[in-house]
């Protein structure tokens, strides 16, 4: 059978040679004098090596040789200056213009420009994607270049990938290692993962029965799968958080990130427990675990605790509030960019509250979306922008179900569709707006009530059909039992006051 490689060259999951050379030729000024040799040229300062070799050195079907490895422990000894001709040559490559005899302090500043910080950028993001760099080799580059240190981050890069990236590597191999990265901070074996898989790839109809099977070995993923099933009421119909519990502390002695920070949740919101001292005590342990599992959602919650005070022990604490949901933010966590964008927005920093939200909605967040939608409607630290509001609205929509913020169903049918919106080139289309504050109150948002109750108080009073008494006796029936009537009571029996004045109907309001 034939060894099949990871091909270095053509990917954004590998910190190698091979894409070091082709971001170099893709960024070049000049890409006739940008080939894969001129920059292999450049990183090792030899002029004698043949093309069929570079070339396998930079697919990866070879390891870099030694002779070249050599050159490089020695610039790791004594790294400043040594990689000035490099660093020049590749600034020649990139710019397309020869650059010779400039001083150690120009070439780190002239490393400052544009195109070389997009170049470590690119780099950067290799590292982050690439499973056999450590987030601490990452980190390091990403400070170098927030510090504009482009000279130190190049040749730090430069030395992981002639003397620490592993080449060549089977993709059989790459594949197992990626599972066992993902797997590292956990108790949990391949060949858990292994037997889970099989039940989800394999089994029907016995698929529940297959899961519970594992269930009973202690596997953590099946046992996961069944604790959420209890938790969202997919078993019973409603939710069983006792027996969800027990299925995820399988789970997460086995330190699964998820179900600890499960637990966590359901503790702290009194699911399970009594939301006494011990119980916030016991969640504050569980979410711990999962943040070093890996669990972002439990970073952002430790920093939702500081924030409302409920880590015993500790009082409440904005400023680590606001450090644990950074820390979740860097991550694009949507969530914790909302949280932060809300303690900014209460703070009046609009300015930060904005970035947040920009950055939530642009992970196509849709209550991030929602908020945007506002400020530009209301001129709320951005300039009022009807077209751009209109456009995050929408945006809002573009979701799956189950995280969609029914309010930008209101706002739509309110600000843009029940009368129409000039600045927004939107025509009035009544229709859309009934059909829109329908989902609104098939999803708790109460106004929508009375909004559907005017508009068919407006088309009662234009057309005199009876069919839309019934439906403002049917919309007031089910508003009158929600505590948001008491907010609009008078209201609609003022406008109600119109229908029976006129001795059309007597509407029952209680």
């Amino acid at each position: 059978m034939e060894t099949k490689y990871v091909k270095m060259n053509n990917n954004q999951r590998e910190l190698s040679l091979g894409n070091f050379c082709r971001i170099v030729k893709e960024l070049s000024l000049n890409k006739a004098f940008a080939n894969q040799t001129e920059v292999f040229y450049a990183i090792f300062g030899v002029d004698n090596v043949s093309d069929s070799t570079i070339n396998n050195y930079c697919i990866g079907y070879r390891s870099i040789g030694t002779e070249f490895k050599q050159i490089y422990i020695k610039r790791e000894k004594y790294p400043n200056k040594e990689f000035d001709e490099t660093m020049l040559t590749i600034l020649s490559i990139l710019k397309g213009q020869i650059y010779s005899n400039v001083s150690h302090e120009k070439i780190e500043k002239l490393l400052e420009g544009n195109l070389i910080k997009k170049l470590s950028l690119e780099l950067y993001n290799l590292a982050k994607n690439d499973i056999t760099v450590s987030p601490e080799f990452t980190k390091k580059i990403y400070k170098l270049i927030n510090q504009n240190k482009i000279y130190d981050a190049l040749c730090e890069v430069l030395i992981y990938i002639v003397l620490e990236k592993k080449q060549p590597v089977y993709i059989e191999k790459n594949q197992r290692e990626l599972f066992e990265n993902i797997l590292n901070n956990t108790n949990i074996s391949m060949d858990e993962l292994e037997k889970f898989l099989k039940v989800q790839l394999q089994d029907g109809i016995n698929y529940i029965y297959s899961l519970k099977k594992l269930a009973k070995e202690n596997n953590p993923y099946a046992s996961f799968e069944l604790g959420e099933m209890e938790y969202n009421g997919k078993m019973a119909g409603l939710p069983r958080y006792v027996k969800a519990y027990e299925y995820f502390k399988i789970a997460a002695e086995k330190n699964h990130p998820r179900a600890n920070w499960l637990i966590a949740k359901m503790l702290l919101e009194g699911q399970i427990g009594k939301k006494k001292e011990t119980d916030l005590k016991e969640a504050y342990k569980y979410l711990k675990n999962a943040e070093e599992c890996g669990s972002v959602a439990a970073t952002n919650t430790i920093g939702l605790c500081y924030l409302n005070g409920m880590i015993p022990g500790k009082p409440k604490n904005v400023e680590m509030a606001i450090k644990y949901l950074k820390k979740a933010a860097e991550k694009d966590y949507v969530y914790a960019h909302n949280n932060l964008g809300k303690i900014y927005e209460e703070k009046g920093d609009y300015e930060k509250a904005f970035k947040h939200y920009f950055s939530s909605a642009s992970l196509e967040e849709s209550w991030a979306s929602n908020k945007l939608g506002q400020w530009y409607r209301t001129g709320t630290y951005l300039e009022k922008n009807m077209k751009k509001s209109f456009e995050y609205y929408n945006k809002a929509l573009d979701v799956p179900q189950i995280i969609l913020n029914y309010w930008a169903y209101f706002n739509l049918a309110k600000y843009f569709y029940l009368e129409g919106n000039y600045e927004a080139e939107i025509e009035k289309d009544e229709n859309k707006a009934i059909e829109y504050f329908e989902k609104c109150i098939n999803n708790d948002i109460d106004a929508a009530y009375q909004e559907l109750i005017n508009i068919y108080i407006d088309k009662y009073l234009e057309e005199q059909n009876d069919e839309y008494i019934n439906k403002i006796n049917e919309y007031i029936s089910k508003l009158a039992i929600k505590p948001y009537y008491q907010k609009c009571e008078k209201d609609i029996k003022e406008r109600l006051s119109i229908l029976q004045n006129k001795k059309l109907i007597v509407v029952k309001t209680n």
